[in-house]
């Protein structure tokens, strides 16, 4: 049996789907960013964040915007080490945030893509 990466294990989790999905996640800025199969992507944030940042103490969304556009702020985290504002890895209208973000500080120190996923993005042509 072939071994599924933590991504692939991600994407089927956040999708239901048992079939692989057709592209892997990347990380860009401490974004993880994986592509759905419905064309969408789920945004969170990647281990590295945690590494740089110790642990996290609060994380909240900096704005309700319905679009985001590379580069915008996606979300306000503040660490044991530093504060920072975590930016979009790609732009598209928002379809979900996690409104559970931030509300569990312990749940959120655990790197899991259940608790520390960001958003749902369609993205833009």
């Amino acid at each position: 049996m072939a071994k599924i990466s933590i991504w692939q294990r991600i994407i089927n989790l956040f999708t239901g789907k048992k079939q692989p999905a057709h592209e892997p996640a990347q990380v860009k800025d401490g974004i993880w960013y994986a592509k759905q199969a419905d064309g969408s992507y789920l945004l969170g944030i990647d281990k590295s964040v945690y590494d740089l940042m110790g642990k996290i103490t609060f994380a909240d969304f900096p704005n309700q915007l319905d679009t985001i556009q590379v580069d915008d702020d996606l979300l306000d985290i503040e660490g044991d080490k530093s504060v920072e504002t975590l930016k979009s890895p790609i732009a598209g209208k928002i379809i979900e945030r996690n409104k559970d973000i931030g509300k569990d500080i312990d749940e959120l120190n655990k790197p899991d893509p259940e608790v520390n996923w960001i958003m749902k993005v369609q993205p833009t042509d």
